[in-house]
């Protein structure tokens, strides 16, 4: 016979630390990332009986929480002030920090298809399923998305200098 909770509590030490960090950048707080996550798997282990049966629960649970960081972004408005603390608590490198603010002002649903993408290397198939909508959406999402990184991030031309005469 089977060992159902064992098994839960094995996939839960597994799979939370990786879907927490996928969070972070969409949710652009680690406290939040890692509260939609146990969510997620509460979720998970009440339906265990069949999530367990999968052949990638952690998918499962993957979708669910990314959809629960979106609407959770959706109805939680950051204002500009508070994006240092974000870009702080999701522990991005120096060198990406700019890119992590810039990061908490796409909507959410370009912010999801960014992050997973170009930070976790999802292809579009597997971020299609984890937002629940079509390849082209997410293609139309990443398009946006970047488009308004390239305008925000876009370094500034130095100034002519006119040490040469």
């Amino acid at each position: 016979m089977r060992d159902d909770g064992g098994d839960f509590e094995r996939f839960f030490r597994d799979e939370y630390p990786t879907i927490v960090r996928t969070l972070i950048p969409i949710v652009g707080d680690v406290r939040e990332s890692e509260s939609i996550a146990q969510e997620a798997f509460v979720k998970a282990m009440t339906r265990w009986t069949t999530v367990g049966r999968h052949d990638r629960p952690g998918a499962w649970v993957r979708r669910v929480a990314i959809r629960d960081a979106v609407r959770f972004v959706k109805r939680t408005p950051r204002p500009d002030a508070d994006v240092a603390r974000l870009v702080q608590s999701a522990r991005a490198p120096e060198d990406n920090e700019e890119l992590y603010a810039e990061l908490q002002n796409l909507p959410p649903q370009q912010r999801a298809a960014v992050a997973l993408r170009h930070l976790a290397g999802w292809p579009t198939k597997e971020i299609a399923e984890a937002l629940g909508c079509a390849e082209s959406t997410v293609r139309v999402h990443l398009h946006r998305g970047l488009n308004a990184l390239a305008d925000r991030l876009q370094p500034t031309e130095p100034e002519a200098c006119d040490d040469h005469r």
